[in-house]
């Protein structure tokens, strides 16, 4: 690992016990001593502005091509090869002189872009078929291999959204459901897929001691995807149901949505024993997450029509203060 992450990471832990008031200024200024900042640390603001920059120079070159050139398909497809080259080759560049966020944005950039000419190309070359998703399933074979030989993670992070994304429109939209991906109709799909993913990941941490080596913390990403569309399907199923399509009537029964609830807590409690059994905080940040939105919905769906909007709200403020409360108390008892 990094020694200068390893030291960014500490710096933040203790001003982040500074600010808690769980030390004192002395001590606080005697701890950042043992571990000073040989350099001003532009890794931040980097994180903050990498994906803006990202979208910005897109955007300018879309524009740029506009108002230069007619705007066709043809014109556009080699306006987009030509961005794709660019990018890659400033990466590397970028790369030599050692300058990885900016090499990392540019290749997320030629990633971006690649997608946007599967579809151009598609367009062009379209035959009327309407398959959408199969575009999609090219993005996956050129940019997964791209991200492992990369070694660049954001790009792995959009293959689990274009993952996703393709699965939804390849067992959805083209099985003629109506809904595709942000419908998420038949969630069960998802979760199934999602909870694929998440085992997935315990293989890949495995490798990751011995032959993967050099990839340490992809698995995170592959956890992280699979954990959430599991928890987002969980989300809809304790709701409406395995339904066909939110927008349309459901016949779910109160035993369904019980045994979904119930599903959705236990899958949570399991993740909070985990991630403290492996010592993994985005396990445990997951399900302390999403059992507050669990309580939160049940709250407003059960409950909150009943008290009127008055003491609805109010219940509901004092509950959040009361968790604060209480999440701020348990921290502090862990660090004394």
């Amino acid at each position: 690992m990094n020694p200068q992450r390893v030291k960014r990471a500490i710096r933040g832990e203790i001003a982040s016990l500074l600010r808690e008031q769980l030390i004192d200024r002395d001590t606080y200024r005697r701890l950042m001593e043992l571990y000073p900042s040989t350099r001003w640390d532009f890794s931040v603001l980097g994180r903050w502005f990498l994906f803006f920059g990202v979208l910005s120079v897109a955007a300018g070159f879309f524009i740029l091509g506009t108002t230069i050139f007619e705007l066709t398909l043809e014109n556009l497809a080699i306006a987009i090869a030509f961005l794709i080259a660019l990018c890659f080759y400033s990466a590397i560049k970028l790369g030599a002189r050692e300058l990885i966020l900016a090499k990392r944005a540019l290749e997320l950039l030629g990633a971006l872009a690649i997608i946007g000419i599967t579809f151009t190309l598609g367009v062009i070359f379209s035959s009327g078929s309407g398959n959408w998703p199969a575009l999609l399933l090219i993005d996956l074979l050129i940019l997964l291999p791209l991200a492992y030989l990369l070694r660049n993670v954001l790009i792995l992070v959009l293959n689990v959204i274009v993952f996703f994304t393709w699965f939804g429109g390849v067992t959805g939209y083209m099985s003629g459901w109506g809904a595709y991906f942000f419908g998420m109709n038949y969630p069960m799909r998802f979760l199934i897929a999602g909870l694929l993913m998440a085992g997935m990941s315990v293989v890949h941490r495995q490798a990751e001691q011995d032959r993967l080596r050099s990839y340490d913390g992809f698995f995170k990403v592959w956890l992280s995807g699979g954990i959430f569309f599991s928890e987002m399907a969980l989300w809809l199923m304790s709701l409406f149901g395995n339904f066909g399509s939110i927008f349309e009537r459901y016949l779910e029964t109160a035993g369904e949505l019980f045994f979904f609830n119930a599903l959705w807590a236990g899958f949570n409690a399991l993740l909070l024993w985990a991630g403290t059994h492996y010592r993994l905080r985005m396990l445990r940040g997951y399900a302390m997450t999403f059992l507050i939105v669990q309580g939160y919905t049940l709250y407003f769906w059960k409950i909150a029509g009943h008290l009127g909007a008055t003491m609805a709200s109010f219940v509901a403020g004092a509950a959040t203060l009361a968790l604060v409360v209480f999440l701020e108390s348990k921290r502090r008892s862990q660090s004394s």
